[in-house]
């Protein structure tokens, strides 16, 4: 069956069915993903000492969980995806720009996290089998590529039952093993060799900003649509213990467990062949492999699926299951799996991460103060799904589109006046430190500017 404008995928959810525990496992198992630790890793060669990582990884990750909570506060409160809920900021037709930048963030995070848990699980391998060269690892990971995805689109096609039934097993178990790791690596006899105190870059310094920044996109590519995931829950409460217990806390732990990591191996391994080559026995580094694996996957499942498949039914009007072979297919091809080099993925999130932070931010600037400033968090359902509703912008909100662009506009003014634009393909990108946050507070207040003159 084929979606409507308004397919039965995107209806309010009336029965909730998650409650605080299970959103905050939830949560848990979608930010401990193996690609978390390169988090430290990047503090690390930007000079920062430990104690440094440790304070930025606090202000960005707390930043990105109290706006998780404001966004997604109307999902959780009206049962509404993001779809739905960005009709009264950017009208109907005007919606499918921002639903499009999600897509193109998510579906190459979707190939990226696929290709890291397929590497994890294709490492796992050698390290049972022992026999195999593991230089010639990612010679197999595209094969171990292709069965992970389709495995995943298979459990996808069981929507959110499934999915939250992995979550709620896999939190805990993860949490477990790298709270264990991070007790093995500092029981380790080089562990005074880590700079804890020592710094290279100054406090408040370009370089701690850029960490702050990284730490602040990192995870709040699924600021926007964290409705997809949250409209599930019971009461908003559930929003702050999830986000505060869920995401901010295991990303503290994830970047000190990669800086530790990073500085035992001399800064030029993958956290998954750190897994594989530095644990105790082989047992335990197959086990922790496992888990990058399972955690990897989980983060795809809740993180990504759930949110591509929404936006793609909106657009597209596609059925669930056509959609899943579409998003599989296309998450194959954008993956890296011709990579020969573990440092080349590492590099190719460092690049993605900045790459659409410069367009988040202003998004997530027009929806927080649209509903909580401009509707003062008062919606009205029936109208959101009524295709000629005049009082939630049948067509476009020019407000929104209009504070969108100026929110970029104005980040790209701030990067040439201080001489940081930078070119990927000959495209001019903003390289100033705090971009993210540059851009939500520009679209944020064009946005209040635009609603004022056009009342």
């Amino acid at each position: 069956m084929g979606c409507n404008d308004i397919s039965s995928d995107l209806l309010p959810i009336i029965k909730k069915n998650v409650g605080v525990i299970e959103y905050s496992l939830m949560m848990i198992s979608l930010t401990i993903a193996t690609s978390i630790f390169f988090l430290g890793w990047i503090a690390q060669i930007l000079g920062l000492s430990l104690i440094q990582a440790i304070v930025s990884s606090i202000i960005g990750s707390f930043v990105t969980a109290f706006l998780m909570y404001l966004n997604g506060h109307a999902g959780v409160k009206y049962g509404i995806p993001y779809p739905i809920q960005l009709r009264p900021s950017f009208g109907r037709i005007g919606a499918l720009l921002p639903i499009t930048m999600i897509i193109i963030v998510d579906i190459i995070w979707y190939g990226i996290d696929g290709f890291i848990a397929a590497w994890a699980f294709t490492e796992m391998c050698f390290l049972i089998w022992d026999g195999l060269n593991i230089e010639n690892v990612f010679i197999y990971t595209p094969i171990t590529l292709i069965i992970y995805l389709i495995i995943l689109a298979i459990i996808g096609i069981g929507k959110i039952k499934t999915i939250k039934l992995i979550d709620v097993i896999s939190g805990p178990l993860l949490f477990l093993f790298f709270l264990w790791f991070i007790i093995q690596m500092i029981g380790n006899t080089e562990f005074s060799n880590i700079p804890i105190w020592e710094y290279k870059a100054p406090w408040f310094g370009s370089n701690f900003f850029w960490s702050i920044a990284i730490q602040t996109a990192w995870w709040g590519m699924i600021v926007p649509n964290i409705s997809d995931i949250c409209r599930y829950n019971k009461h908003t409460k559930a929003l702050i213990f999830g986000s505060v217990f869920g995401l901010a806390i295991p990303q503290i732990f994830g970047t000190i467990i990669g800086y530790i990591a990073t500085c035992l191996v001399g800064g030029n391994m993958s956290p998954i062949e750190v897994i594989a080559r530095f644990s105790p026995t082989p047992l335990a580094g197959a086990l922790g492999l496992f888990f990058a694996f399972l955690a990897t996957t989980t983060t795809n499942l809740t993180g990504y699926l759930l949110g591509l498949m929404n936006a793609f039914c909106k657009i597209f009007k596609l059925s669930w299951n056509r959609t899943i072979v579409i998003i599989t297919i296309s998450a194959f091809l954008i993956a890296p799996w011709y990579i020969r080099n573990s440092m080349e993925v590492a590099y190719q999130l460092l690049d993605i991460t900045w790459y659409y932070s410069m367009f988040l931010g202003p998004l997530v600037g027009v929806m927080i103060t649209d509903y909580w400033i401009i509707r003062k968090r008062k919606l009205n359902v029936k109208e959101l799904y009524r295709e000629e509703s005049k009082k939630y912008n049948n067509g476009i909100n020019w407000n929104g589109i209009g504070a969108l662009i100026m929110g970029i506009l104005l980040e790209y003014i701030i990067a040439a006046i201080q001489e940081k634009l930078f070119y990927v393909y000959f495209i001019p990108l903003p390289g100033f430190e705090l971009v993210w946050y540059y851009g939500l507070i520009f679209s944020s207040i064009s946005y209040l500017l635009l609603n004022k003159i056009r009342r």
